[in-house]
């Protein structure tokens, strides 16, 4: 799988506090979430974004999102920094 389209490290949040806050503060273009990491952890992501209106993409798995975001262990969230 590649990486989202217009992702570059820069613009890329991991973690799940990172990337909440980014979501709450409006400044999330997407948020993508692993398609196995824990149920609350989904519903947190999912409840924040749909108040703030940013699309989850929830298509990867850990390992494949961490090597997506340039890391070498699984990721179960990360966001993506609206362009300015």
């Amino acid at each position: 799988m590649k990486k989202p389209e217009g992702a570059s490290a820069a613009r890329m949040t991991v973690g799940l506090n990172s990337s909440l806050k980014l979501i709450k503060s409006g400044e999330a273009e997407k948020a993508l979430l692993a398609k196995d990491c824990s149920e609350s952890l989904k519903e947190r992501v999912r409840a924040a974004a749909s108040e703030h209106g940013v699309k989850v993409d929830e298509s990867r798995t850990m390992a494949e999102l961490g090597a997506d975001c340039g890391i070498e262990v699984g990721c179960a969230v990360c966001a993506i920094r609206k362009n300015k």
